[in-house]
Parts: structure tokens; C-alpha cells; sequence
């Protein structure tokens, strides 16, 4: 069922406003095509539609199942209304296709990063979006480098820890590239699409990117203010007889690794930098992930007199669930 409903695209809604009709209309058309099984029309659910709800009527078209009902309206009616359809037919593929690149970039931006302001991506997630291979993007670099506008380093592409990055100006002059240089008609059309999509795209992912840092900073700024801005593991607190101490909010689970409880106060201590550092430091780093478990370790290890906040870790594992 899942590879036919992928057939289905075209909601009534649609097909009505594309038609020029009102939903009743064509409820009605409907209904004249099931009345007669022996005249010239015919509308056959499976090949030109399904239902989403069948006690609603509700359904989802085909394209065929869309340009039968048009060819009946475009002999029955005075208005040209066979033009109409298949530009609406057209454009629904264009969306439709324009809504497989989103899905496509969305999926394949994990290592979107800023730097020089500037946001860069991996070259693995490069070729993911450009649904190509590492080879193929090595010659396109070579091809852009000896053109009218190659590539820039910093700005269109750079090297971070030792993995090369693409910009999104140089993904975008990828794409470009690849939409005239490709040989295959459909993969060039999809590099050409992918500039006007990511550019919408990336847009909607940075701006809630943005949103979710400063619903964490509101809750770090929380935790801070639960815990009296004093450190849960060494009792050091700032105040005015220690201004130097800076207190900061810890993710007990790492927000990199546990997204989903990046925003959760229940989810964040606080702590004296130079405590969060060691903690780090001790774990590994800072790109490693970090559980409740492994700062419960830490204490015990370093600070095994602090059984309060032993406990206050247990409990935490206990209110997130985890």
C-alpha cells in the first residue's frame, strides 16, 4: 500500500481550485461518473484515486485520475480547462519533487556548522544532498576551479579537522555545476532545483536552530537561578566575596547526543566552570557524549563526600526516564 499511495498525491482541494470549481462540483462530477457504468466515462478507485476516508468521501487523486476529470469538463464545458489541468499537473510535480530536495537536505544537515559567519557543511552531507558520490564531487572542484568563478577558500569551501566542508555558496556553486554537467536528465534537473529549494530550506533549519539555542540559554539561565547560581558538586557560590567564580549550566545529559532534552531545566546542573572543565576533561572531552551515569562516576571518584548530589543525579535518571 505504501508504494501506491505515492501515486496519490492530489487532494480534492487542490484538484477543485485547480479546475476552477467548487469541492461540491465536483463531488457532483464524481457522482455522475459512478451513475452510468456504461457510458464513455469511467473513474476507477485504485487507478484514478483512493480514498483517505471513505464515510467522508474523502479522497486523494492520481494524476491520470486528475486529467480524467478535466477531459470531461474540458468537452462538457465552454471553458478550456485541458491547458488548466496540465499546468496543475506541472506544478504538483515540481512541489512534489521540490518537497523530496527538502526532505533530502533536512536529512543530511547534522554537520551544518558556522564559521567565519559563514555556515558550512560536511562533504558527506554535500553528496548526500546532491545524491551523487565523493569522485563525482572531486571533478565538478576541478571543473569550477578552472572556470569563470571557482571556488574560494573560506568562502566556498574549507578544510575543519581535517575533513573538507562546502559553504552553502559552495554547495550552491556545486549544484549549478553539476545541473549542466551531469548527463542524465533527471540528475541535472535535481541539482538544478537544489539552489532555489536550499536556499528556503536552510533558511526554515537555521531559523530553528535559532529559536531552540535560546529556549536552552532560557533554561540554563533557569537552572541557574533554581540552584542559586551555587555549584552542586563543590558548594562554591558567586557572590560578591567571589566575583571571579563563574558558574555555568551543564547538560547532565549532552544536548548534543540527547536533543530531545536540550531544553529540559530538569536536565541541566550547575556548576563551577573550572568543575565543568575537569568533568570534560575527565570524560574525554567535549565532543564526547556525557550521561548522568558518567558524572555520578566523576563524584564518586573525585568528590565521593558529596552523596547529596549523588542522589539528586539518581533522581534525575528517574524524572527524564532515561
Amino acid at each position: 500500500m505504501g508504494k501506491k499511495k505515492k501515486r496519490f498525491t492530489i487532494r480534492e482541494s487542490q484538484l477543485a481550485q485547480a479546475l476552477e470549481i467548487t469541492p461540491e462540483a465536483l463531488d457532483e462530477i464524481i457522482e455522475f461518473f459512478d451513475s452510468d457504468p456504461d457510458d464513455e466515462w469511467e473513474i476507477t478507485e485504485n487507478i484514478h484515486f483512493i480514498y483517505v476516508n471513505k464515510s467522508l468521501n474523502e479522497r486523494l487523486f492520481s494524476e491520470i485520475g486528475a486529467y480524467a476529470i478535466a477531459k470531461y469538463l474540458d468537452e462538457t464545458s465552454p471553458k478550456n480547462l485541458w491547458d488548466i489541468i496540465k499546468e496543475f499537473i506541472t506544478r504538483h510535480k515540481e512541489k512534489i519533487c521540490n518537497a523530496f530536495i527538502s526532505d533530502k537536505i533536512q536529512e543530511h544537515c547534522s554537520s551544518l556548522t558556522t564559521r567565519n559567519n559563514r555556515h558550512f557543511l560536511s562533504k558527506r552531507d554535500v553528496v548526500g544532498i546532491l545524491c551523487t558520490n565523493h569522485a563525482r564531487i572531486n571533478k565538478a572542484f576541478e571543473e569550477i576551479k578552472v572556470s569563470s568563478d571557482p571556488m574560494i577558500i573560506s568562502q566556498d569551501f574549507d578544510d575543519i579537522d581535517g575533513e573538507r566542508f562546502y559553504s552553502l555558496s559552495g554547495l550552491y556553486k556545486l549544484s549549478r555545476h553539476l545541473s549542466t554537467a551531469l548527463t542524465v536528465k533527471d540528475r541535472r534537473a535535481w541539482c538544478a532545483a537544489v539552489e532555489v529549494v536550499g536556499k528556503k530550506t536552510f533558511k526554515m533549519i537555521l531559523d530553528q536552530q535559532a529559536s531552540k539555542e535560546k529556549r536552552i540559554s532560557s533554561a540554563m539561565n533557569t537552572a541557574k537561578k533554581r540552584d542559586s547560581q551555587t555549584c552542586q558538586i563543590t558548594g562554591i557560590k558567586r557572590d560578591k566575596n567571589h566575583k571571579s567564580v563563574n558558574i555555568v549550566a551543564h547538560h547532565i545529559y549532552s544536548k548534543e547526543h540527547y536533543a530531545h532534552l536540550a531544553e529540559c531545566v530538569d536536565n541541566l546542573i550547575t556548576l563551577t566552570q573550572e568543575i565543568h572543565n575537569d568533568f570534560h576533561s575527565w570524560n574525554g572531552g567535549y565532543q564526547k557524549p556525557c550521561t548522568a551515569d558518567h558524572l555520578i562516576q566523576f563524584v564518586q571518584e573525585l568528590y565521593p563526600e558529596n552523596y547529596e548530589v549523588i542522589m539528586k543525579l539518581k533522581n534525575v535518571k528517574k524524572v527524564l526516564n532515561m
